[in-house]
C-alpha cells in the first residue's frame, strides 16, 4: 500500500524508507535504468541498485547518498530525457504549433500597440 506522500509524488525520487542519509530513484523503464546506471558509473557515484521482483512492473530502485543528490538529480533527468518521446512527435506539427504561437504573439503585440495610441 502506498503512503500519502508517494501517491502525490510525480517524480521518480523518493525518500529512503530506512536510511535518512540516502535518496532513492525509481525507474519502471529498463532502458532508463540502464542509462542511469551507466551515468552513475561514469561519474564514479557509489550506489545500490535493486529490482523489485514482487511488483508486476519490475521497477529498479537506486539508493544514493543524499550528499550527492544535486549531482545525481542531473543524471536522473538526463537518463529520463534520453528515452522520452517527443511531446509533439512529428516535425510538421511542431512547426504548425510554432507558427500559430508566433501569429498569436504578433496579434497580441499589435493589439497592445493599437490600444496605446
Amino acid at each position: 500500500m502506498m503512503d500519502l506522500e508517494e501517491q502525490f509524488n510525480f517524480t521518480n525520487k523518493l525518500a529512503h524508507p530506512t536510511n535518512q542519509f540516502k535518496v532513492v530513484y525509481r525507474f519502471f523503464d529498463k532502458n532508463q535504468a540502464e542509462t542511469f546506471t551507466t551515468y552513475l558509473v561514469d561519474e564514479q557515484v557509489e550506489f545500490e541498485a535493486q529490482v523489485d521482483e514482487d511488483d508486476a512492473r519490475k521497477p529498479t530502485y537506486f539508493g544514493v547518498a543524499k550528499t550527492l543528490e544535486k549531482k545525481v538529480d542531473r543524471l536522473n533527468y538526463l537518463a529520463i530525457g534520453k528515452h522520452r518521446d517527443k511531446f509533439i512527435p512529428t516535425a510538421p506539427m511542431r512547426w504548425i504549433v510554432i507558427a500559430i504561437s508566433a501569429v498569436i504573439m504578433i496579434l497580441a503585440v499589435l493589439g497592445a500597440l493599437k490600444n496605446n495610441t
